[in-house]
């Protein structure tokens, strides 16, 4: 709400908050707007008409390349961390070390480094450029060391080795919770990193459609002295309130899955 305020406050306090509750009906009913093009907003546009502005499927391209990012850190930093940890392998905790000093550098120049090199990027590229920049992987791989070190030397982990058993079974638990928090805590650091790649590889998602919509847009408004403080506000508000509406959904799953696994028995 109080986004909408900045961009659609008219000196009336009711009318602005009328306004508010009246776009979030449209919102929910599909109706986003119009673009400063008069462009119709939609969450699809299965018909390619050129007078709609889908931004569906930018934002699952964002979505989904995040969450695989996530995912392909989460399970690399946990083979390094189980291997250094657990099995005492020297040669997985220099790679680790290499890898989270590598993750020190900004996304920003990472990518830059890489366009200089391929001019454009795979998938696997990019993953790896997400996964890497503006310590996204040290952020993950920090948090399970410090969460498989606490639990490797927990009395029931060093009891189940002495009896010749798997100290990794007895983990899985515990382990899992602190992992969901880890995760869901380092989306949005993911999130701005995909942003930040497909601007400067000019990648269909959210990231290049606020770009070329909002910061192109509103630095030519700025030099021609308009006074608009956004220059595409209904586009804006669309992506903000989907972009609430996502951190909403993970956040209320992290609390189901994390009360299921506390409440569930050995």
């Amino acid at each position: 709400m109080s986004m909408y305020f900045v961009i659609s406050y008219n000196g009336n306090m009711l009318d602005t908050i009328i306004s508010y509750f009246i776009w979030v009906i449209n919102f929910f009913q599909g109706n986003f707007g119009f673009t400063a093009d008069s462009m119709e907003i939609t969450f699809f546009n299965f018909s390619n008409d050129s007078s709609k502005l889908a931004i569906g499927s930018k934002y699952l391209n964002t979505i989904l390349l995040s969450f695989l990012s996530i995912i392909v850190c989460f399970f690399i930093a946990l083979i390094l961390n189980l291997l250094t940890i657990v099995y005492k392998n020297n040669i997985a905790l220099i790679i680790k070390n290499i890898i989270e000093w590598l993750s020190s550098l900004h996304i920003i120049i990472i990518c830059l480094f890489i366009l200089a090199l391929y001019q454009d990027s795979s998938i696997i590229m990019a993953i790896v450029m997400v996964c890497l920049g503006t310590n996204a992987f040290f952020e993950i791989s920090s948090s399970q060391f410090n969460a498989i070190k606490e639990l490797n030397s927990k009395d029931f982990i060093i009891a189940a080795r002495a009896w010749g058993d798997n100290p990794i079974k007895h983990m899985k638990r515990t382990f899992l919770i602190d992992s969901i928090n880890q995760v869901m805590g380092a989306w949005m650091l993911f999130f701005s990193n995909v942003m930040i790649y497909e601007i400067i590889f000019q990648k269909s998602g959210l990231g290049y459609l606020l770009f070329k919509h909002f910061i192109l847009v509103t630095k030519t408004i700025y030099s021609e002295s308009n006074t608009d403080f956004v220059s595409e506000p209904n586009l804006f508000l669309a992506i903000s309130m989907l972009v609430i509406i996502t951190i909403c959904f993970l956040n209320t799953l992290k609390k189901i899955i994390i009360t299921y696994l506390m409440d569930y028995k050995r």
